[in-house]
Parts: structure tokens; sequence; C-alpha cells
């Protein structure tokens, strides 16, 4: 049912990014780029496509812990049920945020969500397919509490879509809540691959969690917020952006010749490689001042053609999404395949007359 609400959700998820880019371009006559904005909502779709598959799974064995083992059997006509697993799953969040950001193997999962260079509403739609799948075991403990079922996958929702009003430079520091509820400004401060924001504000709704636990940043006008992440994604690919840095740990663990490096990787920090490999194969380091956005130029019929494939997988996947329930399977793989293949072309599309090269493809950094 919360995929029916995610179906619904997307004509107005366009009608604000519509009027967010109309807003930029009558303040300082600065468009939407084109080929960012389609790559965030294609992966958006990517993540929905993969969801389908395995949400259904998740919430099962969520709901058969919380039957089974749960401790509490509590009431879901209460407000108070509702209200407290709301400020719980905000808690979990945290810390499966958190360690999304600091854990290898977790870092693939939410990656694809930052690897935007640009800040507006089309990033909030841009998930990491594997973001919930790799989290989940974090909220475990609310199945172990007894959260019925029904109330974590609404608290779970609305968390998502509260998220979405803060992806965007259009509003500036919000009085009273700031620092208390997650905002644009806080969560820019997160976004931003600036020294001193650099793994700050994870916060889901609450960010008293930053707060408490030291992880808070506010956003300085002194240093605008560089959007990305340190080793960017030179590709307009929105399948295999969901991939990049399993690519990456995948080639390190082959290269590294410790074999207890090669498990050892997974699990470490963000950005931690093997001795052997970083020597024989350095990562160049980020320099903001010197780093350029990746933008290929395409011609009129390129973005054309990239902007109708795109479109024609908007009411396939809003159909996907609502009748999901009542379709053979065969006929929903069918369909995946086929928005799959129209977003793989609309990207193909989206990268003019240069061709993709492997570097780009890896988004390795090359100044």
């Amino acid at each position: 049912m919360a995929d029916h609400y995610v179906a619904f959700s997307i004509p107005f998820f366009l009608l604000f990014i519509a009027l967010e880019s109309a807003f930029f371009w009558q303040k300082n006559r600065t468009p939407l780029r084109l080929n960012d904005s389609l790559t965030n909502m294609s992966c958006g779709i990517v993540t929905l496509i993969f969801e389908l598959f395995t949400k259904g799974g998740l919430f099962l064995i969520f709901a058969f812990v919380s039957n089974r083992f749960g401790l509490v059997e509590w009431d879901v006509g209460s407000a108070i049920t509702w209200i407290l697993f709301f400020f719980v799953y905000d808690f979990f969040y945290y810390w499966g945020h958190r360690l999304s950001h600091t854990v290898n193997f977790m870092w693939s999962g939410h990656l694809p969500h930052h690897q935007s260079e640009e800040y507006n509403f089309t990033v909030a739609l841009r998930q990491g397919a594997f973001q919930d799948t790799l989290m989940f075991p974090v909220f475990i403990p609310m199945a172990i509490m007894g959260c019925p079922i029904e109330v974590f996958a609404t608290v779970l929702l609305l968390n998502k879509f509260f998220q979405f009003w803060i992806h965007t430079r259009a509003i500036g520091r919000v009085p009273v809540i700031e620092g208390i509820l997650n905002t644009p400004a806080a969560h820019r401060v997160h976004h931003a691959v600036n020294t001193r924001y650099i793994d700050k504000n994870y916060g889901g709704v609450i960010m008293l969690w930053d707060r408490l636990f030291g992880t808070w940043a506010e956003e300085c006008e002194e240093e605008p917020c560089v959007f990305g992440v340190r080793k960017p994604y030179r590709s307009w690919n929105p399948i295999a952006a969901h991939v990049d840095w399993w690519a990456r740990l995948w080639e390190d663990a082959v290269a590294t010749e410790r074999w207890a490096d090669k498990l050892k990787l997974w699990f470490m920090p963000t950005g931690w490689r093997p001795a052997d490999v970083a020597r024989s194969n350095p990562w160049k380091p980020y320099d903001i001042a010197r780093y350029e956005k990746y933008d290929p130029e395409a011609s009129l019929w390129q973005k054309t053609v990239s902007v109708a494939l795109f479109l024609a997988t908007l009411p396939l996947i809003s159909h996907l999404l609502l009748e999901q329930f009542s379709l053979p399977l065969w006929n929903k793989v069918g369909f995946a395949i086929v928005i799959l293949a129209c977003l793989y072309a609309s990207a193909y599309f989206l990268n003019g007359s240069k061709p993709g090269t492997r570097t780009e493809r890896l988004g390795e950094y090359s100044p």
C-alpha cells in the first residue's frame, strides 16, 4: 500500500520541481541542469523498481519478528503508539544513516543519493536502490520492541516524504526549528563535501540526535556548500550509479595480495584501502578549487530524445506501482526491463557525442 502513495505523489514531486526551477529562473536566470536532474529522477525510478521486488520481503521479516518476539503488544489505535515509534524510528534512522556514511559496504547503498553535483528537489528523488536493504537490520530492535508493521511502514514513509522539502537552495535558514528539526540549511551541510561539513547532520526529521552525539554543524555563509562526493561519479548512467562503490571495492579486493584485506575492506571506514593497493594505485586528492562539474555537451535533438524516453517511463512506473499486487511476476519483470532500458537509453543520449570512458563510468576524478 505504501507504494500506492509513492505513485500518487509522483505528479506532486514533478510540480514542486517545476516550481523550484521557475523560482531560480526568475531570480537569477539559472536553469535547471537537464542532465543532472534527469539522472537524479532516473536513479529514483531504478530504486522504486528494485524495492518493488525486495521491500515486501523486508516488511514480512519485520512483521514476523514483531509478532513472534515482540516484547510489548502495542495498540495501533492509540496516538501514543504512533508518536512514540515516530521518534524511535528517527533515532534508529540516525544511526543507520550514520553507519551508511562510515562503513564501506553500507556506503555502497547510500552513495547514489550523494552523487549529484547539484542540490534541488530532484536530488531528493535520487535514492540508493540498496540503501533500505542494507539499513534494515538497524531497525530490527523496533520489531523486538513490538512495533506493529503498519506503524513501521507508515513512519518510514512519513520520514522519507518529510525529507523531500529539505533538498533545496531556495529556502534559507528557518526560524525557530533550525537545529531542532531537519531543514534545507541543515541538510545542505550534510550533502556538502567541504572539509568542515563532512560527516555532519545525519538526522532524518529530528536534529537533536546530531547535537546529542556530536555530529551537528551549521551552514556558514562564509563557506558555501559544494555538493557531490569526493570520488565523483562521472556518468549519467542511473543503473551503474548504484554499483559504482561496489565496483571500486571489488577492484581493490581483487588487487590486494593479503587475503585478510580482501575481506576486511568491506567493513572498514569509507575511503580505507589496503596499503599495497593505495601505494600502487593511489586516488587523486579532491580539490574543490580545481574541480569542474561533469557536463558533456549534447545537441538539442539528443536532449529531446532523452527527455522523451524519460517521460515514457513515468506512466509505466506508476502503473507498475499501482498494479503490483495484481500483475503476474513475469509482467512485473517485463515492465521493469522496459523501464530500465528507456532510462539507460535516456542517459546514453545525455552523454552527447562524448563516449563514456571507463574512468567516467567508475567516477574517477581526473582534474
